[in-house]
């Protein structure tokens, strides 16, 4: 997996453990419920069976626990699986390849432009 990759990996597993995070304080579920509630993956499309199974088999086990440690390891787990799943599954019917997704895409351009905000901040006026 290419650094990009993994840092889309790492976004959406912190965007899953803040949407948990946002449930359990503002509507009180437990770690399990919560855990649920957040294994849908509108978003992925016609993928989304994908990261719901994956979900279910990484993370779903680890909220019985409740350990935040083992839980948020098993949220990048269960996203970098899923991630593989979709785009091997992008190659066999064909699709557009992950690079072409608009979450994907739309990831890339804001890590770009802060990117190029810092490196111009560092490099100063001209």
């Amino acid at each position: 997996m290419d650094a990009a990759r993994e840092h889309f990996v790492r976004y959406v597993a912190l965007e899953k453990w803040r949407e948990i995070g946002d449930m359990r304080e503002t509507l009180g579920f437990d770690w399990e419920r919560a855990v649920q509630e957040a294994g849908t993956f509108l978003q992925r499309g016609r993928y989304a069976s994908l990261w719901v199974q994956t979900w279910r088999e990484h993370v779903l086990p680890q909220a019985l626990d409740a350990d935040p440690g083992k839980l948020f390891a098993a949220i990048e787990e269960a996203i970098a699986a899923a991630l593989r799943a979709e785009e091997d599954e992008r190659k066999i019917r064909g699709d557009r390849p992950l690079d072409e997704d608009s979450e994907y895409k739309t990831f890339l351009d804001t890590a770009l432009e802060k990117l190029l905000r810092q490196t111009g901040a560092e490099l100063g006026p001209n």
